[in-house]
């Protein structure tokens, strides 16, 4: 069974060091979005997803080849201030994907500015 990854910061292709540094050898499938408000937290940006909330928060959908080396790799990296949870990726043209993101596990400290277009620069 294919396994997938959304990225919505760091990890996307604009942010070569970093994309490369974990991405690299991952196939990039399709841009998409997914449900929860995109926060900037400084030098990465985060996600946080409320019960009944509309935001959309734009990225990247890759198929993982190698699944265990780089969910493990990108667990440390993200740390203990997100987690690894279940999404679905909606494509263009509507269809949708499940897929592993990283969330934030809790609320979005105060100092966080919310990105209300959904897209992290």
């Amino acid at each position: 069974m294919k396994e997938y990854l959304f990225v919505y910061g760091t990890l996307r292709r604009r942010h070569a060091e970093i994309h490369e540094r974990f991405l690299r050898t991952e196939r990039f499938v399709a841009e998409g979005t997914i449900s929860g408000t995109l926060y900037d937290l400084g030098r990465y940006p985060g996600v946080h997803r409320m019960r009944g909330g509309r935001a959309r928060t734009d990225g990247e959908l890759f198929e993982l080849r190698d699944v265990a080396a780089t969910l493990a790799a990108l667990d440390e990296y993200e740390g203990s201030g997100f987690r690894r949870v279940r999404v679905s990726v909606r494509l263009d043209g509507g269809r949708r994907q499940r897929a592993w993101a990283y969330l934030l596990v809790e609320a979005p400290p105060a100092h966080a500015r919310e990105i209300t277009s959904g897209v992290y620069r």
